[in-house]
């Protein structure tokens, strides 16, 4: 069995949804014929998902910048400094936008930096009694990237780089001070790299105009069917809307809904008592406002963090599961990593808001939910949705599980062998050439 250096920040325990995606390759890739081997700072003291770990050392830059000038590194500035914080969507104070424009500065190339010297020391010892076939890296942080291509010097084994986001090509990056020199560590930083991939072809083709001579593949992200099993699925008396993540403050807007539903309620379309709505996420300040806004505070339930177990307990036992697309309208490549955690929870979904893309494309193909793009196709959706549930008691899930199929974890781990048998055989082939058929492009 061919043997690949699988280098990510984000992994379980560790709780952070980036952390699926390595997992899942971690776990399945060994029944295509490659071992992982993953780097990750230390992990928290739980069970280890996976086989061999080399577990590093980790230094938090931001923490120790904070000591350096007495503050307490645990602690937000607006905080320590009883700066207020804006209630309203999309309204940024002055002292918000200052700290937003050093953020860029601070947190070169990312916030994640702090690793970098330890994962280069533990992969040079490695390097001495260990030979390995291939280095899969993937991001955020990029950092991790930047230690790939060490890892590359060293090994002098194919590498590819792996995008869950873009780079400096992801949009939210596009305002930043600090961009031109991004830009520029990013191609010194990738020009080693033998392949990229990312989680969509939208995001695949903005990659293509920068690096024209490199292989660049599509693999999406996915779900473990073993996350879903053995779970008691009981759905909720009343008509359930459930949300779980982030809102990422005006990003992902939930006033669309919470307008439909007020008008619903209003004109007894809908039965105030029947109807809940629940987030499940980092507090928001501006969100109770909007709930208030539109007279809902006995419909909406908020609720903080809750443990993945928790999360997906709630999601399977919600009538209907609500994601809120992106709301940049030139972005059209982003899923969500939700879509597909939703798609393993197994019930109907709703998309509110954003453009038509990818998340619209995967919700027509698997039938597992409606993506209503215009106010009026979101009220039909909804009572057809509240139809259904007085009928039955259900919404009920009607997506075509071949459909679904394709974006478990384990077809996802298929595709990255694809890759790595690929970009394995190029590398090492007298000519440098090798088929590719059958490789997800």
């Amino acid at each position: 069995m061919r043997k690949v250096l699988l280098i990510t920040y984000h992994y379980p325990p560790r709780p952070a949804i980036g952390g699926l995606r390595p997992r899942a390759l971690a776990k399945y890739l060994p029944d295509y014929g490659w071992e992982a081997i993953v780097l990750t700072p230390r992990l928290p003291d739980a069970k280890r998902q996976g086989g061999q770990f080399i577990e590093t050392g980790y230094r938090d830059v931001l923490q120790d910048l904070k000591s350096k000038f007495g503050l307490n590194p645990r602690q937000a500035l607006h905080q320590q400094w009883h700066l207020p914080l804006s209630n309203k969507r999309d309204t940024k104070l002055f002292h918000t936008r200052v700290i937003d424009w050093l953020k860029p500065w601070l947190a070169y190339p990312d916030f994640e930096k702090g690793w970098i010297p330890f994962a280069s020391e533990a992969i040079a010892e490695f390097a001495k009694r260990e030979q390995m076939d291939a280095i899969l890296t993937t991001s955020p942080p990029e950092s991790c990237h930047i230690i790939g291509a060490r890892a590359k010097k060293l090994w002098n084994c194919p590498w590819i780089a792996d995008f869950r986001d873009l780079w400096t090509q992801n949009l939210a990056q596009s305002k930043h001070s600090s961009l031109k020199l991004r830009v520029r560590l990013e191609k010194k930083t990738l020009a080693a790299a033998n392949a990229l991939v990312t989680v969509s072809d939208p995001w695949r083709a903005r990659l293509a105009e920068r690096y024209t001579a490199k292989p660049i593949y599509t693999i999406t992200n996915g779900f473990d069917p073993d996350d879903f099993q053995n779970r008691p699925q009981t759905l909720t008396e009343q008509f359930s809307i459930t949300y779980a993540g982030q809102l990422y403050r005006g990003k992902r807007d939930p006033g669309p809904l919470l307008e439909v539903l007020s008008e619903l309620i209003r004109e007894q379309m809908l039965p105030l008592e029947r109807v809940r709505v629940r987030f499940y996420g980092p507090p928001e300040p501006w969100l109770p406002d909007l709930i208030a806004r539109y007279g809902l505070q006995a419909v909406v339930e908020l609720h903080d963090v809750v443990g993945r177990d928790e999360a997906l307990q709630r999601e399977m036992e919600s009538q209907i599961l609500l994601l809120l697309g992106w709301s940049d309208a030139k972005e059209t490549g982003q899923h969500s990593g939700k879509l597909f955690e939703y798609l393993g929870a197994g019930r109907p979904i709703l998309a509110v808001g954003g453009n038509r893309g990818v998340l619209t494309d995967v919700l027509e193909e698997t039938r597992a939910g409606i993506h209503a793009l215009s106010k009026t196709k979101l009220r039909e959706s909804i009572l057809a949705m509240y139809r259904d549930f007085k009928d039955s008691g259900r919404v009920r899930y009607q997506a075509d599980p071949e459909a679904v199929e394709q974006y478990s974890h384990r077809q996802m781990a298929r595709k990255f062998a694809d890759v790595l048998d690929v970009t394995a055989d190029v590398e090492n082939s007298p000519s440098g050439v090798t088929a590719l058929s059958d490789v997800p492009h």
